[in-house]
């Protein structure tokens, strides 16, 4: 089994400014929905809940070995929608135009993005 780690730096942004501890709520939720995550190992994040810029750093395994940064991208791209908001930059193109939220219950002016600055993979070990 081999162990990689995907570390994201997102801004994460809404039309509506947040207000009070909405953002670092939001943050709890996506990392909730992470942990659910088949073959998710660990998380670790920190976020300005000022200006809404992330790190997410997650390890997981990927027992098949094919294109593991891809399948770390659909992980989070999962949680994301799962709890409401979108993301811009996480997956090729022409998988990104056809997800959207799972749930909207914002208006579109109140629905998170997470749009991506910064992304580094790395293999972390390999588990006979």
């Amino acid at each position: 089994m081999i162990t990689y780690e995907l570390a994201i730096e997102f801004d994460v942004t809404r039309r509506i400014g947040w207000s009070d501890d909405d953002l670092g709520r939001h943050i709890d939720d996506v990392f909730e929905r992470l942990h659910q995550a088949r073959g998710m190992l660990s998380i670790d994040g920190s976020a300005d809940l000022d200006t809404g810029r992330s790190v997410i750093s997650m390890r997981y395994t990927d027992l098949l070995e094919d294109e593991p940064e891809h399948i770390g991208r659909v992980m989070l791209g999962v949680a994301i929608r799962a709890c409401g908001a979108g993301h811009q930059g996480l997956l090729p193109f022409g998988e990104e135009a056809k997800v959207r939220p799972q749930r909207n219950q914002w208006s579109g002016l109140r629905t998170p993005m997470w749009s991506v600055r910064q992304v580094t993979t790395s293999h972390v070990s390999t588990l006979g």
